[in-house]
């Protein structure tokens, strides 16, 4: 016999497992169907934003030794995963990063904690809120923030904050100067107008 023949029990075999793949298939669909899609794009967008600012974090360098790293080199986002390598060690079981991106599966967005040599994602937290995580994740940094070389004054992001805080500032100073303006107006008006019968606009030609 050959064995690549297809007998009758191999067409029998094929039909069945054609059958089940598309059984498979079609379940794999409508699960994936049912999940929706987990928000990030406000994780990502923050991530890559203070990725450009002059922020140092404490870290462990290839030496093994404690060094101060500049966000644009310990940090990186791509196709919705955020990583912060916190340590860069050529030991292994020394190395270790953050790790931020959405599961479908959980329906949640995660952070993990991968450390030493083939790490197991730990779980440091998980939220469905994009804020929540962020909130998580900016008390992470504040914890490893070098505040010898980060300073505040020389972010660019930063002054444009100050900037936008001391607009609205001006916005909610003048909008109450003007409620005061319109309520003295109101006032003098009133006085003015104290036991004077007003003349109806439609007698007036």
């Amino acid at each position: 016999m050959n064995k690549s023949e297809i007998t009758p029990a191999l067409q029998y075999f094929f039909k069945k497992l054609e059958r089940k793949s598309e059984e498979v298939r079609q379940h794999k669909l409508a699960t994936e169907d049912k999940k929706e899609i987990v928000p990030f794009d406000e994780v990502e967008r923050f991530a890559r934003a203070i990725m450009t600012q002059n922020i140092f974090i404490h870290t462990v360098g290839v030496n093994g030794k404690p060094e101060s790293t500049i966000l644009t080199k310990a940090m990186f986002s791509i196709n919705k995963v955020v990583r912060l390598y916190y340590s860069t060690s050529l030991d292994e079981d020394r190395q270790g990063y953050l790790r931020i991106h959405p599961d479908r599966n959980k329906q949640l967005i995660v952070v993990e904690r991968l450390h030493g040599f083939r790490p197991k994602p730990e779980i440091l937290y998980a939220s469905l809120d994009e804020c929540h995580v962020i909130r998580f994740f900016v008390g992470w940094l504040m914890r490893r923030i070098d505040w010898e070389k980060t300073k505040i004054d020389n972010l660019d992001l930063y002054k444009k904050f100050v900037d936008l805080e001391r607009k609205a500032l001006e916005e909610a100073i003048a909008a109450e100067e003007a409620e005061k303006q319109e309520a003295q107006l109101q006032q003098t008006l009133d006085k003015h107008f104290k036991g004077k019968q007003r003349i109806p606009s439609s007698r007036v030609k």
